[in-house]
């Protein structure tokens, strides 16, 4: 008889050590599930940043391509006003 109280004390001690490692895992589970919950937050406010550095880089891009957009148009201007009174020259002196 002392054998089967020995062995059910032993299984006691086993379950309460069961249920308070059940406890420290359901407590870890719910630490991991809030954590994903984060990444996915994280995830998405970092692809909303990327967008929105590429709608910068864009603009960035647009606005470093207009002064030599405007250097080419000056470019143009000067030779086709040195072309007119070149040939203007000519007729001159051909007249």
């Amino acid at each position: 008889m002392e054998d089967a109280q020995i062995v059910l004390e032993r299984h006691e001690q086993r379950l309460k050590t069961l249920e308070r490692d059940v406890l420290d895992l359901k407590a870890v589970q719910s630490e991991i599930r809030t954590m994903n919950e984060t990444l996915v937050t994280l995830a998405n406010e970092l692809k909303h940043t990327n967008e929105h550095l590429n709608r910068h880089e864009e603009k960035i891009d647009a606005i470093e391509s207009q002064p030599k957009t405007r250097m080419q148009q000056i470019v143009t201007a000067i030779i086709s006003a040195l072309a007119g009174a070149l040939v203007s020259a000519v007729i001159g002196m051909l007249i």
